[in-house]
């Protein structure tokens, strides 16, 4: 029994699936694994040797509650009304992020957190100790500038600075 039937007409070749075939399809469904409820909770090693920040060890559920955002604008906040450049701020706080992590490889101890004061965007994080201070004011500098010229707004950087990694672990699982 052939599953389709194809017939050629001028010159279109036009295949239809046979009715057995039809008969048995339909919506495949498979049960529910309830092991992966925890998304954003990381799984614990055997050993208890992997390390977290503090931003890392709290749930996902307690944000707002023991962890804070890491982008704070007013753009939907309750009451506000429609707001065209919500999407923009979004938009605005990924290029933040993706030119800190590129402009200081492999230096921020923690994640960008990016606050918005009126028309100041405060860029804020840890710093690893890697490197001497003249270069972390001139990167600091231009990253200010930087930013500044592509968002068309004032920018400014809060960074703290760490000695090493184990300064910013907050436990290990």
């Amino acid at each position: 029994m052939a599953a389709m039937t194809c017939q050629v007409t001028s010159s279109r070749l036009v295949c239809v699936p046979s009715a057995a075939l039809l008969a048995f399809r339909g919506l495949r469904t498979t049960p529910c694994a309830l092991k992966n409820i925890r998304a954003g909770v990381p799984k614990a090693t055997i050993h208890r040797n992997k390390p977290l920040t503090y931003e890392e060890a709290q749930a996902p559920y307690k944000i707002g509650v023991t962890k804070s955002w890491n982008s704070w604008h007013s753009a939907n906040l309750k009451g506000e009304g429609f707001d065209a450049r919500a999407a923009e701020r979004t938009f605005d706080d990924i290029l933040i992020r993706k030119f800190i992590k590129g402009t200081w490889p492999g230096l921020f101890a923690s994640e960008v957190i990016v606050k918005r004061r009126h028309n100041l965007v405060v860029v804020a994080g840890l710093v690893f100790q890697q490197m001497t201070a003249r270069k972390q004011y001139f990167l600091m500098g231009y990253s200010e500038e930087m930013l500044s010229y592509l968002l068309k707004c004032p920018v400014k950087l809060e960074i703290q600075t760490v000695q090493e990694r184990s300064d910013v672990i907050f436990k290990k699982i």
